[in-house]
């Protein structure tokens, strides 16, 4: 094989077999001859082998870019000695190229086929070349027909691999059962991972302590993704989360989004509701670290969805604005224990205040509904639709 040459190198003998070669290797004695040495006419006529041998394959011409479109190098070289010598025989071309004289018919069926020469109906052996500028253009043209249907096959494929995640996952789903239990911090959270990837409508859910700040900032970067995608976000929070402020700035956040937070007097369990068909419940709600356990049975989302609601309407905005107001969150949440029948002391634990401030709180409202006792208070409350 002979070595590399540059362009004004290969250009030397496409139109003149006399013309200078420098500083090149000559493969009949393996040494490079002297700068500015003439290479006699004849040398060109030696077997591929003995002499210097210039390939367009070998150059750095760019030849490469053209094999995608089923040009290679030998078609390129030979195509350019003919734009400089149209009256080239096929022996001065092969030699000129250096390729062996039947290699030169098939790069001559190829250049015919792209259009780039025709053969001469005067002489079978002649050929003519044709305009690069109008073969390229259709060659072009096809080739862009093909990269727009190899897109559509693209996108076909891209179809067709969802289709198989999606009937992986239900596989899935299936085969771990409609009760899978989690067991461990870590195989909790991977799988809660995986159903937080996998989330496409609605995201509710319940929690029964107050998050630390890590976890309400963790919290917003997650669920900024889904809530840009569409997704729905309710959460329920306890009420004694009111009195954390930044629970509440968490809940405003989350207001502003699109999401949305409301505080109850008692929460059950920590509940995380996937696109109301997938459950989370934590064996334990003070200790996330014993286990969960994930639920997709049909009767007991109902269940829990039905829950969920019921939990939903009786809370009261966690972040309210100046139009919620007239009642406050913490005040319906009292009228809401008072009905039940608490005593104060139950109240202040449940509200996470003193039974000073919950005794304040029933005699503000007292004295804003004209009332003296607690149940024409709670009556009082029946009236104006707060209960």
């Amino acid at each position: 094989m002979s070595r590399p040459v540059r362009l004004s190198t290969l250009m030397i003998g496409l139109t003149d077999r006399r013309d200078t070669i420098r500083g090149v290797v000559n493969p009949c004695h393996g040494r490079k001859l002297p700068r500015a040495t003439r290479v006699p006419p004849q040398a060109t006529r030696f077997p591929p082998g003995a002499c210097l041998v210039i390939r367009s394959g070998e150059t750095d011409l760019g030849s490469a870019m053209f094999d995608a479109l089923g040009l290679g190098g030998d078609a390129i070289a030979v195509y350019r000695a003919l734009i400089n010598t149209p009256a080239a025989t096929h022996t001065q071309l092969a030699e000129r190229i250096g390729i062996p004289h039947e290699d030169l018919h098939d790069v001559l069926d190829i250049l015919e086929g792209k259009g780039l020469l025709r053969r001469s109906h005067d002489d079978p052996a002649g050929v003519r070349i044709e305009s690069p500028q109008v073969a390229f253009e259709r060659i072009l043209s096809e080739e862009e027909i093909k990269l727009h249907r190899a897109q559509e096959q693209l996108s076909s494929v891209r179809t067709g691999a969802a289709q198989l995640v999606d009937e992986y996952l239900r596989s899935v789903n299936r085969r771990r059962g409609e009760v899978e239990h989690l067991t461990g911090t870590d195989e909790i959270v991977a799988r809660l991972l995986e159903l937080g990837q996998n989330i496409t409508k609605s995201l509710d859910s319940i929690v029964t302590n107050t998050p630390t700040q890590h976890q309400l900032d963790q919290a917003k970067s997650d669920e900024a993704r889904d809530l840009a995608r569409g997704v729905a976000i309710r959460t329920i929070y306890p009420a004694s989360a009111r009195h954390d402020n930044a629970v509440v700035e968490y809940a405003a956040w989350l207001r502003d989004h699109g999401g949305a937070t409301r505080a109850v007097v008692e929460v059950p369990n920590r509940i995380l509701i996937y696109d109301r068909e997938v459950a989370v419940l934590m064996f334990d709600p003070e200790d996330y670290t014993r286990g969960a356990v994930i639920i997709n049975t049909p009767g007991v989302m109902a269940a829990l969805r039905a829950l969920f609601e019921l939990l939903w309407e009786s809370g009261t905005d966690l972040a309210p604005t100046e139009d919620d107001e007239a009642l406050k969150p913490e005040e319906r949440e009292l009228l809401q224990l008072l009905a039940r029948g608490m005593k104060d002391e139950a109240i202040g634990r449940q509200l996470g205040i003193s039974i000073r401030t919950v005794r304040r709180m029933i005699n503000t409202l007292s004295s804003r509904m004209d009332t003296t006792s607690r149940f024409a208070l709670g009556a009082r409350a029946v009236m104006r639709g707060w209960l």
